[in-house]
């Protein structure tokens, strides 16, 4: 998480696709830092990714 900044999503889609790639991944993979606006298709790209990372990170155990 970083403090006092701002996020602004495309679509609910959007937000909702960035909260569940969060929530896949340990804290500290995703960062925002510099990151003002997210696009339908950056959500959907980083879900995919986590989704990938999730089952490799989970296969590896």
């Amino acid at each position: 998480m970083v403090y006092n900044s701002y996020v602004i999503y495309q679509s609910i889609e959007a937000a909702q696709a960035v909260w569940e790639a969060m929530a896949l991944l340990p804290d500290g993979c995703i960062n925002f830092t510099h990151v003002h606006y997210i696009s339908d298709e950056a959500a959907a790209a980083n879900l995919e990714l986590a989704r990938l990372k999730s089952a490799i990170l989970s296969s590896a155990e």
